[in-house]
């Protein structure tokens, strides 16, 4: 968990809609139903390229797939890191203190394991409100090339999101954003009834598929089978 989500919300609102500067115009992101991992994707931090703090609230692009400021290019850089223990690991450690950050979602999906195989179901606010994951990053440098990596902190499912998958990403509401980015104060339990799922087409397992059908239900006889 989580291995995909999609942001198809303009920008410019999320930015005007949480006090953050948007993206720089050198650097556009385009709306898409089925973000990849090693996907380019912006979050938003309070902290500079180096780990300065107190900088303005503002977006930068960042490679989803966390790659130390210390560590050689892998094909394995982890999506995620366990809230539990990211303050223990070497690899996520400096990063929890001083680089924390937010990727903003309209959903995510996770898989089901039903008689049928494996079922995508697509994960949203009941309010309709962004998806606010808590993230860390680092900043790698060698030979002139810079790149700005993140991974998303997930936690045990809540009530809502454990019948399809035991993982779930760290949720953080409005109120407590500012104090994860700032602080580090890590967010309560998501509470029951904030999420709402509906399986979608297995379509989204295609890393080119990227279209608003992606996170449309499919038949409700199905939903109520598996869901």
């Amino acid at each position: 968990m989580c291995g995909r989500f999609a942001l198809a919300t303009p920008l410019e609102d999320i930015a005007a809609q949480f006090a953050s500067e948007p993206l720089s115009d050198l650097t556009p992101f385009t709306p898409s139903w089925n973000i990849t991992p090693t996907t380019m994707v912006p979050v938003m931090t309070q902290h500079g390229v180096h780990g300065e703090s107190q900088v303005p609230r503002h977006f930068r692009m960042m490679q989803w797939g966390f790659r130390a400021s210390w560590a050689k290019p892998s094909h394995r850089e982890p999506i995620n890191a366990r809230l539990e223990s990211v303050h223990e690991k070497p690899m996520f450690r400096s990063a929890f203190e001083r680089r924390r950050g937010v990727v903003v979602a309209d959903g995510w999906y996770e898989w089901m394991t039903t008689p049928r195989g494996k079922v995508p179901f697509y994960h949203h606010r009941v309010d309709k409100n962004p998806c606010l994951f808590a993230a860390i990053w680092d900043t790698w440098i060698s030979e002139g090339n810079v790149l700005e990596s993140f991974a998303m902190l997930t936690r045990g499912s809540n009530a809502d999101c454990a019948p399809v998958h035991d993982r779930m990403p760290v949720l953080l509401t409005n109120e407590h954003l500012g104090l994860w980015l700032t602080e580090g104060e890590q967010p309560d339990e998501t509470p029951t009834s904030t999420i709402a799922r509906h399986p979608v087409s297995t379509e989204v397992n295609r890393v080119t598929a990227n279209h608003p059908g992606l996170i449309e239900p499919i038949p409700t006889l199905f939903d109520q089978e598996y869901g």
